[in-house]
């Protein structure tokens, strides 16, 4: 699996053998991570200073386990949605839809919901 990280353009262009594609896949898997990162996940980051949604302190498996790393569910979106926005296609919504359930357990859904936005005053 891939660690999310920040998104390393200029690195990689100063690389000699770093081709087009390489770069490009980067970029969509940085994007994928930046769209993952604004869900309103349960606990919190590990630390004040952290970039990345995960890890997290606070959140706990259906055994009562603390999770110490990042579930394999957010990698598996990750890569999902870095596929598409790589290839430069839709995104497939039941195939998007079916990943987001499986991390349904993870979501705060107190905290702005993804779904339903709070109404916005309209001034004209």
């Amino acid at each position: 699996m891939r660690e999310f990280k920040q998104l390393q353009i200029p690195a990689l262009t100063r690389e000699p053998n770093t081709t087009c594609s390489e770069i490009v896949a980067e970029a969509a898997f940085a994007l994928a991570s930046g769209i993952i990162d604004t869900i309103p996940f349960v606990g919190s980051k590990l630390d004040a200073q952290q970039l990345r949604a995960w890890p997290r302190s606070g959140v706990f498996t259906d055994d009562g386990v603390e999770m110490t790393g990042t579930p394999p569910e957010i990698f598996e979106l990750c890569e999902l949605l870095a596929a598409h926005i790589e290839k430069g296609t839709s995104f497939d919504v039941f195939e998007v839809f079916h990943k987001i359930a499986r991390i349904d357990r993870l979501i705060d859904w107190r905290h702005g919901a993804v779904l339903s936005p709070e109404p916005h005053p309209v001034t004209h």
